[in-house]
């Protein structure tokens, strides 16, 4: 065995998932800790295992395969309904774990993807038979759609990742092959952030499997891990993802660090095997040890380990042995090493079977909880498990002993792919006490809809949290701020509770007026300015690093009337363009225009004394504004209103800037809504003529090109009907495999030679008409 080098740990900062019976990690932990079955049964009774045709009605389902929210992703209709269904899932898991680590909105981080699937069932029993026929090839949408070696690459591009975007296949042990992979490119510097994982999908039509005899299967559609009456495995459907970062820079930015990643490994068991397909006891225990290695850990420091455990006749007694050699230390005490098994929970989900084995290991540290393996009822006796550290019970139970809580996950795939991770748990970390008394919630979704339902999950989110406090809330509004998207229909609110936040969520949602310029009202006295400027300078941070910035001074205390006032307005006028407000426009009273000079200036601090010994110290209030656009800045101005209003009204608000005096953390919160619709090809059949094919005559006339035109985008494109200007990059989505379809398409209708990228030369289908009629004159004159 080679010696590994040492590297530092990796965190789990975020975490994504969809099982059976489970749309997410919570349910798919309240369904482990719970005992739950998740394998669906057509009757819900024993399968029958000596039916004529041994086929078993058991199998772990993935509920809504066939929905995606193709809008969200920027997806056309015609794309999504040919994209494979596994790419659809993991696309939207994997923007589900960037927002539980508080990373989907702008980052400055490099970001890795590091994923596989499993296989393309939907290519091969909807898509293909239509797509493929003799002496013809597919498509090159459809090639992109369904090649496994597409699906980091669309998971980088759909969701801004710059780092490598690697598609890994190692069969069973892809997920988790594909975590260490990206500990290991985290390792080596080359990406700040990474998401790994993968997915499996089986049909949503089909019910069952056919059992062979001395096959993997279970001929009774259960899984029993290393059960005395274990006879194999039950297919499952699933998708994880895990988002990784450096521990050091995760502790350093206060990431939710649910686990840390000290060690992990990759291996083979190459040639020294009965046959491909045959697991080997020495690879598997090379893997471990290995992997405890570069975690820089002894065996008799891990507690509990996620096995593989498929209840194979084969493959659980060499895991066993494998196992034995690596944790059976002289002394150790029997009972100390807890081994569990999901596939019985949900089946074995194939090329995600390791990420949905790291998840659980994860949620076991991170909760000091060990939820029971199902079905298990007495130990396989060629286990020999007495005299052995290792126990494995059907009952859940909490974790023993006391110190850091270490587990290891084991993940072996057919062909000899092994791979292992080593997890260890972190202490939580208190969240820092908040600089102001009031936080800003800010929600933006795509539609009205989704917005409420966004309002509707965060409310829920904060009636349930059980010890409600400020910092809590106050890290609940950053991780709103600077960890999501942002998107037109939004929301925002000034709060100061978890009460109150969940009371504003469920009040009306009163639409914010879109606004694009901006312009500043300032009314009050010299007096009234600077009582304001005394108020918003001890409860602003970004006030008082303004104040320290212009006068190198943190309050307002000695200084004249007019000399506070006018420096109340510099402050807050300075803040406001820090924020992101680039006002065109600044009304003052007489009173402050020396400072409205200034700030129309240079603006620098050198010139600022001079302006406010012109400030005077009586004068007009000035007239309070209302309006779109307009920020008043009088006796009453509150920082957090200004910018809750103009966040609804559309403005980019700087958030960074606005946190930067802050160490707050982010925390995981209820993810994006999104609205799924069917995106599912129907069982093939005889493929129709095309209409355009039937009708193909001499169609020069205006009417007839307007309906060809259409029709051809319209089918290109998968959707029901195109305006006339709907633009085809901009609102219809479309690139340059569309463009090409599209004006060979319409090259075949007419007999002409159009430019191949035509969408592109005439963006609407108005546009693409006018071209063709001149393309027709210009031949019928030749």
């Amino acid at each position: 065995m080679h010696t590994p080098l040492h590297t530092s740990p990796i965190a789990i900062i975020g975490m994504a998932a969809r099982f059976p019976k489970a749309g997410d990690v919570e349910q798919y932990w309240t369904n482990l800790v719970d005992g739950v079955d998740a394998i669906s049964r057509i009757d819900g009774d024993d399968a029958d295992a000596t039916h004529a045709d041994a086929y078993v009605p058991a199998i772990g389902k993935l509920d809504g395969t066939e929905l995606f929210d193709a809008d969200f992703f920027r997806v056309t209709p015609a794309e999504a309904v040919t994209l494979d269904p596994q790419h659809r899932v993991l696309l939207e898991v994997a923007a589900e774990a960037l927002e539980d680590a508080g990373y989907a909105g702008r980052r400055e981080a490099v970001v890795g993807v590091f994923v596989g699937c499993g296989e393309n069932h939907y290519w091969r029993d909807f898509v293909a038979p239509t797509e493929v026929g003799p002496g013809r090839e597919p498509s090159t949408r459809a090639v992109l759609g369904n090649e496994k070696d597409f699906l980091a690459a669309r998971l980088a591009f759909k969701l801004g990742c710059t780092g490598p975007a690697i598609t890994v296949q190692t069969g069973c042990a892809t997920s988790l092959s594909a975590v260490a992979l990206a500990c290991a490119a985290l390792a080596a510097g080359d990406c700040d952030i990474a998401l790994a994982g993968g997915v499996s999908l089986t049909m949503p039509d089909v019910d069952g499997y056919l059992c062979q005899e001395g096959g993997v299967l279970s001929a009774d559609g259960r899984c029993r891990a290393f059960d005395a009456g274990a006879n194999g495995t039950v297919p499952g459907s699933g998708a994880g993802i895990v988002v990784l970062r450096r521990d050091a820079d995760a502790a350093a930015h206060r990431d939710r660090r649910r686990a840390v990643i000290r060690g992990w490994a990759v291996n083979n068991d190459g040639g020294s095997r009965a046959g491909f397909t045959v697991p080997n006891i020495a690879g598997q225990e090379a893997v471990i040890r290995t992997a405890l290695a570069r975690a820089g850990m002894k065996p008799e420091s891990v507690g509990y380990v996620e096995t593989h455990g498929t209840g194979t006749a084969i493959g659980d007694p060499v895991e066993f042995e494998a196992l034995r050699r690596v944790f059976a230390t002289a002394g150790r005490p029997a009972g100390s090493l807890v081994l569990g098994a999901v596939k019985p929970s949900i089946g074995h989900t194939d090329a995600a079977a390791g990420i949905a084995g790291l998840i659980k290991a994860t949620l076991v540290v991170e909760r000091g909880t060990v939820p029971g393996t199902l079905h298990f009822t007495e130990p396989n006796p060629a286990f020999e498990l007495a005299g052995t550290p290792f126990t494995v019970t059907a009952a859940g139970q909490p974790w023993s002993g006391d110190g850091p809580r270490v587990a290891g996950v084991s993940s072996f795939g057919l062909g000899g792919s092994n791979a292992h991770v080593v997890l260890e748990s972190v202490p939580p970390a208190p969240s820092a006490e908040p600089a102001r008394q009031r936080q800003i919630i800010a929600l933006s979704a795509r539609t009205d809809d989704e917005l409420e339902r966004a309002m509707e999950r965060l409310a829920v989110r904060l009636e349930r949290e059980t010890e409600p406090d400020a910092a809590g809330l106050a890290d609940i509004a950053y991780t709103l701020a600077v960890g999501r998207g942002v998107f037109a229909k939004r929301w925002a609110a000034v709060v100061s509770s978890h009460a109150d936040a969940a009371a504003q969520l469920r009040g009306p949602a009163a639409a914010g007026r879109a606004t694009t310029r901006w312009s500043l009202a300032v009314h009050g006295t010299p007096q009234e300015m600077a009582s304001m400027g005394e108020r918003l300078v001890a409860g602003e941070p970004m006030a008082l690093r303004e104040l320290r910035e212009l006068a190198d001074r943190t309050d307002l205390d000695g200084l004249p009337v007019s000399h506070a006032a006018g420096l109340t307005l510099a402050v807050v006028a300075r803040t406001l363009r820090r924020i992101g407000v680039a006002y065109a426009r600044l009304d003052a009273p007489a009173w402050a225009r020396p400072v409205v000079q200034w700030l129309n200036g240079p603006g620098d601090a050198a010139s600022l004394p001079a302006a406010l010994d012109a400030c005077g110290v009586d004068g007009d209030a000035g007239a309070a504004r209302e309006g779109a656009g307009v920020v008043s800045i009088g006796p009453s101005f509150d920082l957090a209103q200004a910018i809750a209003t103009a966040w609804q009204a559309g403005l980019a608000v700087n958030w960074a800037a606005y946190y930067a005096d802050e160490a707050r953390g982010r925390v995981p919160l209820p993810t994006y809504p999104f609205s799924r619709r069917r995106f599912w090809l129907e069982r093939p059949q005889a493929a129709p003529s095309s209409p355009q094919a039937a009708a193909r005559t001499d169609h020069t006339s205006s009417r007839d090109i307007s309906r060809i035109v259409e029709a051809v985008w319209r089918e290109v494109l998968g959707v029901d009907s195109v305006a006339p200007d709907a633009h085809f990059v901009d609102e219809l989505g479309g690139d340059s495999m569309y463009a090409v379809e599209i004006g060979a398409r319409l090259n075949d209708e007419f007999g002409l030679s159009l430019p191949l990228d035509l969408p592109f030369i005439a963006p609407t289908v108005a546009a693409t008409e006018k071209f063709v009629e001149q393309a027709l004159a210009t031949e019928a004159n030749k």
